[in-house]
């Protein structure tokens, strides 16, 4: 390598690596998207049977045990 060809490998390198990282973060923010939208359905699906009488032993879905649908799912309101 002649000093051109490493000057611009030492450019180039970190504008890669940051273009790289900034893909990998727009990835990392759509994943913890998809499983929000999962534990909403999950829990949204739970409390709709709760709403109709289905026994809690026969019920689909999960329980908010975290505590966000309220405020995080599209939809959901507070149990009275």
């Amino acid at each position: 390598m002649n000093i051109t060809q490493k000057q611009a490998f030492g450019i180039a390198a970190p504008v890669f690596l940051i273009a790289a990282l900034a893909l990998a973060g727009n990835d990392d923010h759509a994943e913890e998207e998809r499983k929000l939208m999962r534990y909403c359905e999950r829990v949204a699906q739970f409390e709709a049977q709760a709403a109709r009488g289905v026994p809690i032993d026969q019920r689909q879905g999960q329980r908010d045990h975290k505590g966000i649908a309220a405020e995080q799912c599209p939809g959901m309101r507070p149990a009275p």
